[in-house]
């Protein structure tokens, strides 16, 4: 997937206050990281072999402190207790913090995830995406550190958007008052949100909440069915529920296109398993910077199974 183009950015700057995570669904991309890691030392450039100036200078200048375990979208790739307990090591041994990652949950789901969190240390913290799980966490994990992702804070995010008003139908989205009692409720003192097209940094900011940013992707939805999951099913039986899974996601991926006119500018847009992504524009990761500038945003997500250049899954 093509790279950014180069945008100033005060994150170049070590006087800029921001925390850097790096997201993982499996073990083996994370253990090779922490390998890296090791041997780069302070010059973290070289982890990702990063082809886009922005996010090398953003990494050069501030230190990564924690690495996020776990996928948001699909129950299908909830880690093993075993793979849990190989990124906790990998985490531990670097001397990082962990995050464990939660998708929407079914019932089977919520009982699974109910022996990953009984493996987390206190204070570790759940990203989670699903309120039937905050609301389990908040009753027999009240220890650990409830994080709402993107899935609970909802922002109007469709990347063929003509323009900005078409999005302000939208409304408030994730800042509107009753989310911000409901997150009040379950003591969650930090979001996880996306830029969303045509944003300001005025659209980067909560109440009261600290706030992550994923870079260098958005999610414009997502849902139950897995197109490339069902590619070789037969046709009367495709794009349903309930098959079994081989986890093509992890490797493969999909261009998608607009109706927009030949050379317009748009950002692009790819489907990775269940949900459909967006890549940032120029003008979006400029949003994004007046809000790091502005203290609005104080950690950014980067995806460790896939570079900020686009490339494929690390070590895979």
């Amino acid at each position: 997937m093509g790279s950014e183009r180069s945008v100033g950015l005060p994150a170049a700057n070590a006087a800029v206050a921001v925390q850097w995570t790096i997201a993982f669904t499996k073990p083996r991309p994370l253990e090779r990281f922490v390998r890296v890691l090791r041997a780069t030392g302070t010059d973290r450039r070289g982890v990702f072999g990063l082809e886009s100036p922005q996010w090398a200078a953003m990494l050069a200048h501030q230190p990564v402190t924690r690495v996020r375990f776990g996928n948001e979208f699909c129950q299908r790739l909830l880690p093993s207790g075993r793979e849990l307990q190989t990124a906790l090591d990998a985490a531990s041994a670097s001397g990082l913090d962990l995050g464990l990652a939660f998708p929407m949950l079914t019932d089977e789901g919520l009982e699974e995830a109910d022996v990953l969190l009984g493996m987390l240390p206190e204070r570790t913290e759940v990203t989670v995406n699903d309120w039937g799980l905050m609301r389990r966490l908040a009753r027999r994990f009240p220890a650990l550190r409830p994080i709402a992702g993107r899935l609970l804070c909802k922002m109007l995010k469709e990347p063929r958007a003509p323009s900005a008003a078409y999005l302000e139908l939208g409304g408030r989205g994730f800042m509107t008052p009753g989310l911000q009692r409901l997150l009040e409720r379950f003591g969650v003192s930090r979001v996880e949100i996306d830029v969303p097209p045509f944003a300001r940094s005025a659209d980067l900011c909560a109440p009261r909440r600290r706030i992550s940013v994923h870079v260098p992707h958005g999610f414009a939805t997502t849902g139950r069915i897995c197109c490339i999951g069902n590619l070789h099913r037969p046709m009367e039986r495709k794009f349903a529920t309930g098959h079994t899974c081989a986890r093509e996601c992890l490797v493969y991926w999909r261009e998608l296109s607009d109706s927009r006119e030949p050379g317009d500018a748009g950002m692009g847009i790819f489907q990775r398993g269940n949900t459909i992504f967006y890549r940032y524009t120029a003008a979006m990761v400029q949003a994004l910077a007046a809000a790091v500038t502005a203290g609005s945003v104080d950690r950014i997500v980067i995806s460790g199974d896939w570079n900020a250049a686009g490339s494929a899954d690390l070590g895979s």
